[in-house]
């Protein structure tokens, strides 16, 4: 008996094996990964690590390196060199365990399948992984690697280096020859550098400065000392990657070297800020307000907070820290700050605004807030007031700019108003000669306003009759006005005196009345009297 077999495909079965087929795609190159590149770890630890050992097996580092296949093996040895090289001349020094090990790890900003060990200081140096699933060193990188190495080291050094004889490769005190001598030579730059600038500063600078004046001659001469040791120190920053010193050596240099060159450039900075201020100074004493006098102190502290903000922010950008994120996170904590304390704020405020709109200054007698008195500060938060009764008022900021403010002390004139009181039966004629004669003594009075005064017979009183005197003192000051007011009121007094007029007082006079016919009904006189 012959059977006959007739096999049948449904699309369900068709389908499965698709899939089948696809995973098993997916799985066959992951297991064929080398086990030296299935991850950023491994990857950097190999291209890291065969560049330590005594025999080099630079087909294990090149096989890290994203190379074009018509690369030849010297210029792939010679790219894996230069890039080694300026990881360590950079000082970046690499630490496997922040290094992710996944194999499908991906970048969360980008959400691709890359890793960037330094984003901050080398961006440049990236691994990807590629359509084979193997990580490699990225071939941007690969490419710029020529440009970063000429960045990093000085082609100056790269030739000295190609001349030198074996004999400076000896070692002495864990160092080559040639390094200790490298480094002798820096040493040497940054002394002339540190005289040349003592001599500028001191020299050439002050006297120019002194050809105008000799605001900024002793400034200028104090920053000679911070500005050569900024020198010094920034040729050693910048000329260490030549000495080609390991890494781990690299970067403790490059941390104390970049804090030693901030702390000089914020020591610096505070030389160039008092200069500046004492520039600001001498011509705030020439102004005629001195309201500005004390903006000079506070342009000095906040120079002085951004100059070491700004070497905070530049220190941690050195060391792989984004200023970007460190500005955001201080705009928050200077958002929750502010709202913590507004009031203080809005004082500070107030002080920039008092110094801009200058509605009184030190001295004036102002009525500010329902307070009276003499202006003795303005300060960042409050403007002190000493009252009549020798005390002293701290009026914030805030009000004063949001209240009225009665500036006394700006009175060009003090203005006087009184009534003279003169008896009813004064002769009108004297009366007249009077307010002449006060005329007469104003338009003498060097002290008092000549262009406009009222002197007039005003009124009927209940006892007097009134003369109205009206009139203004030319006086700086209080003290200035009560010596005036005394003097002119005196010579009203001798001028009555000599024309013979009477001050009236309150007086009232009672006239009583008998009713007609009481004066009859009066008892008789008693007989006999």
């Amino acid at each position: 008996m012959t059977h006959r077999f007739q096999t049948t495909f449904s699309p369900a079965a068709v389908l499965l094996a698709l899939l089948a087929g696809a995973a098993g795609a997916q799985e066959r190159p992951a297991s064929q990964v080398p086990e030296d590149l299935r991850s950023p770890r491994t990857t950097l630890g190999t291209f890291l690590g065969e560049q330590l050992r005594p025999e080099i097996d630079w087909d294990s580092v090149a096989a890290t390196l994203d190379f074009d296949e018509s690369t030849s093996p010297e210029e792939r040895q010679a790219v894996a060199t230069q890039l080694k090289s300026v990881l360590d001349g950079r000082g970046l020094f690499v630490r496997m365990d922040s290094v992710p090990a996944d194999p499908e790890y991906l970048d969360p900003e980008s959400r691709e399948a890359a890793f960037t060990p330094f984003p901050i200081r080398l961006p440049e140096f990236q691994l990807r992984r590629g359509d084979d699933l193997a990580w490699r060193i990225s071939g941007s990188t690969v490419r710029a690697a020529g440009t970063l190495y000429e960045a990093t080291f000085s082609w100056y050094a790269r030739r000295l280096l190609d001349l030198l004889p074996p004999v400076v490769e000896r070692s002495f005190l864990g160092f080559t020859l040639w390094q200790l001598i490298g480094l002798a030579i820096l040493a040497v730059l940054a002394w002339i550098a540190q005289r040349f600038l003592r001599v500028f500063f001191r020299g050439f600078l002050v006297r120019l400065a002194s050809r105008g004046s000799n605001w900024a001659a002793e400034e200028l001469g104090a920053a000679a000392l911070p500005a050569s040791w900024l020198a010094t120190v920034w040729i050693f920053r910048r000329f260490l990657a030549d000495l080609r010193f390991p890494v781990l050596v690299n970067q403790v240099l490059n941390v104390l070297l970049d804090l030693t060159l901030a702390g000089i450039a914020v020591w610096f900075a505070f030389r160039a800020i008092e200069a500046i201020c004492s520039r600001l100074e001498a011509i705030a004493a020439k102004t005629e307000t001195n309201v500005d006098d004390h903006l000079v102190p506070l342009a000095r502290t906040v120079l002085r907070v951004g100059s070491v903000v700004v070497a905070f922010l530049l220190i941690a950008q050195s060391q792989g820290y984004s200023i970007t994120t460190l500005v955001a996170g201080l705009g928050l904590g200077g958002l929750a700050i502010a709202l913590a304390a507004q009031d203080t704020l809005a004082n500070v405020l107030g002080s920039l605004a008092i110094v801009g709109d200058r509605p009184f200054q030190v001295g004036d007698w102002v009525l500010v807030d329902g307070y009276e008195g003499t202006v003795e500060r303005v300060g960042l938060r409050s403007t002190r007031v000493r009252t009549f009764y020798d005390s002293v008022v701290s009026v914030p900021n805030s009000k004063v700019v949001n209240s009225i403010v009665d500036n006394m002390g700006q009175r060009k004139f003090r203005r006087m108003k009184h009534m003279l009181a003169l008896r009813y039966d004064t002769d009108p004629d004297r009366i007249q000669e009077f307010v002449d004669g006060i005329r007469s003594l104003i338009l003498k009075n060097p002290a008092m306003r000549h262009d406009y005064f009222e002197i007039h017979l005003n009124r009927f009183a209940d006892s007097s009759v009134d003369v109205l005197v009206y009139c203004f003192f030319r006086v700086p000051n209080w003290h200035e006005e009560l010596s005036e007011r005394h003097n002119f009121l005196l010579s009203i007094l001798r001028l009555a005196k000599e024309i013979g007029v009477d001050f009236a007082f309150p007086t009232r006079t009672l006239a009583l009345e008998h009713p007609p016919g009481d004066g009859d009904s009066l008892p008789a006189d008693p007989p006999g009297r």
